[in-house]
């Protein structure tokens, strides 16, 4: 193999034309696209090239010659710097009408098809709304000194930071004290990283240690949960080697008006944001128009987030999922909150399905699907089968959600409503929703 051959150093002076769907501004130089982070539409900027392809070049800015009227100043004092947030240099408001645009874009492109009715975006607070996360940490020798953050952008690099503004407040504001204590334990060069699930009693870190640790070491992390009013889990191989490092502590959040209390794990799949969650199942089961005859299915139903609510409206749902974990999270859930009608099979919804008992002639009129940012072509060509005649589709990847689209036009469904949901504000990730209707 080569020696990967370094780009040659390039400035130049650029008029940003768009967005990308990246949250980065485009131009064109020398009959190539480039891509500029941290610049805007309508600004004059200076850049410095950082990767050259055939086609296409990306670039930093250096400099801003002429500002966009929409720039703000960000709120973090590491921002780009740190690799966890793309776009705090626009508002809000800017942020989500360029993530509608990206999503309207994507439609056109792969569908040909825009909704006929585009819906109010979902937006909650922009600041302090993360509750998962993933925190590199690093001892670094010279200083002496343990640095815990997100990692640089395009580095393996952690970010020096004392605090982060979109992590949630029992968090984010205690970085720097959570790297003195990781500073103090014995093994603090064996830490790589650490895992966030906060509930809304209780914020748990799960501690990833390639050594041992000493009784000494476990009585610093002691000490220092109760300075952070946190619970520690330890971690010393695989996900099935994660334990409470005292007593196990049961994690929840509440949905309030369907009447539900949702437990999970630590290392479970949550939503980051349990406000906009909360929007988004309001807004999903109204597409939905949910009646007491309703038979229901939905796929990529995790602890039942929206199966449940969902059981609350119909005659039955049934819930399908891929982690036998979640399932069995998913049965408990329904049973805690008593809840008789909803029921839960684990199945790989990316192969062959059909013969699966929730499947084999088996009728649900409605549907709701939240996959991966892989999409759900593979269920979704299964749709007619099923007898689905309405279509809540949740998204986390505007590009499949297009590629699915077209292939339910295919099938006979109508795209009736779509929009945004600012589910990571401050980021260029959008999560959208759109509404399907089989035609008569």
């Amino acid at each position: 193999m080569g020696r990967r051959r370094k780009v040659k150093a390039k400035t130049y002076e650029l008029d940003i034309e768009t967005l990308s769907h990246e949250g980065r501004g485009i131009s064109h130089f020398d009959d190539k696209v480039i891509f500029i982070r941290g610049a805007l539409p309508g600004e004059k900027v200076i850049a410095n090239r950082s990767l050259s392809r055939a086609k296409y070049e990306e670039a930093d800015v250096v400099e801003i010659l002429t500002p966009s009227p929409d720039r703000i100043e960000p709120k973090c004092a590491v921002y780009g710097i740190c690799g966890g947030c793309s776009f705090q240099h626009l508002s809000s408001e800017n942020q989500i009408n360029a993530k509608q645009t990206w999503l309207q874009s994507a439609f056109m492109g792969q569908a040909k098809v825009e909704p006929k009715e585009w819906l109010d975006p979902l937006q909650v607070t922009s600041w302090g709304y993360r509750r998962k996360a993933r925190l590199g940490v690093r001892y670094v020798h010279k200083k002496e000194k343990v640095l815990v953050g997100f990692r640089e952008r395009k580095s393996s690099f952690i970010t020096v930071m004392d605090r982060c503004e979109v992590l949630h407040p029992s968090l984010g504001d205690s970085l720097s004290v959570l790297g003195e204590c990781i500073g103090k334990l014995s093994v603090k060069s064996q830490i790589p990283q650490i895992e966030v699930a906060i509930a809304e009693r209780d914020t748990i870190l799960i501690l990833r240690h390639l050594e041992p640790l000493t009784i000494e070491d476990e009585a610093v992390l002691r000490d220092y949960a109760e300075r952070l009013s946190i619970t520690w889990y330890m971690q010393s191989g695989g996900m099935n080697t994660v334990k409470p490092l005292d007593d196990v502590v049961n994690l929840s959040y509440n949905l309030p008006e369907y009447n539900i209390e949702m437990a999970f794990l630590p290392t479970d799949f949550t939503q980051v944001n349990f406000e906009l969650n909360q929007k988004m199942l309001n807004l999903a089961l109204s597409l939905l128009a949910l009646n007491d005859e309703d038979k229901v299915i939905d796929f990529f139903c995790g602890l039942g987030n929206f199966t449940l609510p969902i059981a609350r409206y119909v005659k039955s749902v049934v819930g399908v999922e891929g982690d036998s974990g979640l399932i069995e999270r998913a049965k408990e859930n329904a049973e805690r909150n008593g809840i008789e009608n909803a029921s839960f099979y684990k199945a790989n919804l990316f192969e062959e399905i059909e013969g699966f008992e929730w499947f084999r002639g088996q009728t649900y009129n409605k549907a709701l699907i939240d996959p991966a940012r892989t999409g759900a072509i593979e269920i979704v060509e299964l749709l007619p089968k099923l007898g689905v005649e309405r279509l809540v589709y949740v998204s986390c990847n505007p590009a499949t959600l297009a590629r699915d689209t077209a292939k339910l036009l295919e099938l006979g469904y109508q795209l009736e409503k779509a929009g945004v949901m600012d589910m990571f504000p401050q980021t260029a990730h959008v999560e959208s929703i759109a509404l399907f209707v089989k035609k008569p």
